[in-house]
């Protein structure tokens, strides 16, 4: 049971329990979880030279790191997440596939890297919705922005959405009425979406958009929405 009245924490959530049932349930609770990754691994590899250092903030389990180096064989990849159990999960899975030597991962936050402008891209997916908006999340947007190079691609997947708003209760409702068609459990519905409500940090897409241009992006192009799930690519200037 989340514990009321206190902060919530990211890492605290993803507990041991929660971390080893991670990857079949968000692919079950976030409508388009597949479109939105492959989607994702296309722009990176349409624009991307085969030598590309990049950048992965929320390494979760590894599912995405894995599939860039499916992908292509020479890309580099430093991965950071500041959850042990998710990244132990991760870790163990790169070793399994032999890939120690070109993914590395850290436990921790973009923060605790180098500040060397020294990534091709960067990726953000389902990550900044836990911070909230007292100037965390554009400090983290900067620090992203500090680790990569000019004309670097950046891509950010996050919930958005104006709470007040009747789209903002079409899109929650459609998408809790999703999950109990699909035969989800009623009570982990409950709790799921009490949390999502309690917990998780919305912003509006005008808001996305300031956000990304103070932190020094521009070219910023909406690819992605599912409900209440929206993904843009931007380029560091």
């Amino acid at each position: 049971m989340e514990k009321v009245g206190r902060k919530f924490d990211a890492t605290e959530h993803f507990n041991e329990k929660r971390a080893n049932v991670y990857e079949s349930k968000i692919r079950r609770m976030v409508p388009g979880y597949e479109a939105m990754h492959d989607l994702s691994l296309n722009l990176l590899r349409n624009s991307l030279p085969s030598s590309a250092n990049i950048l992965v903030s929320g390494v979760g389990t590894g599912q995405e790191v894995l599939a860039y180096s499916r992908v292509n064989a020479t890309w580099c990849i430093t991965g950071v997440d500041p959850t042990e159990k998710m990244l132990s999960i991760a870790i163990e899975r790169v070793n399994e596939k032999d890939l120690s030597d070109r993914i590395h991962l850290k436990q921790g936050i973009v923060k605790d890297l180098p500040q060397v402008p020294c990534f091709d891209a960067a990726t953000s997916i389902l990550v900044m919705q836990f911070i909230p908006d007292d100037g965390s999340k554009k400090e983290y947007l900067t620090e992203i922005t500090t680790r990569l190079k000019p004309g670097a691609k950046f891509i950010i997947i996050d919930l958005v959405g104006d709470k007040t708003t009747h789209g903002f209760n079409m899109f929650f409702s459609a998408w809790k009425a999703r999950q109990l068609f699909m035969g989800e459990d009623k009570e982990e519905v409950k709790k799921d979406f009490e949390h999502i409500l309690r917990d998780l940090q919305f912003i509006t897409e005008n808001r996305m958009n300031d956000l990304l241009q103070e932190a020094g992006f521009r070219a910023i192009h909406k690819f992605f929405q599912s409900y209440l799930f929206s993904g843009w690519i931007a380029e560091k200037i």
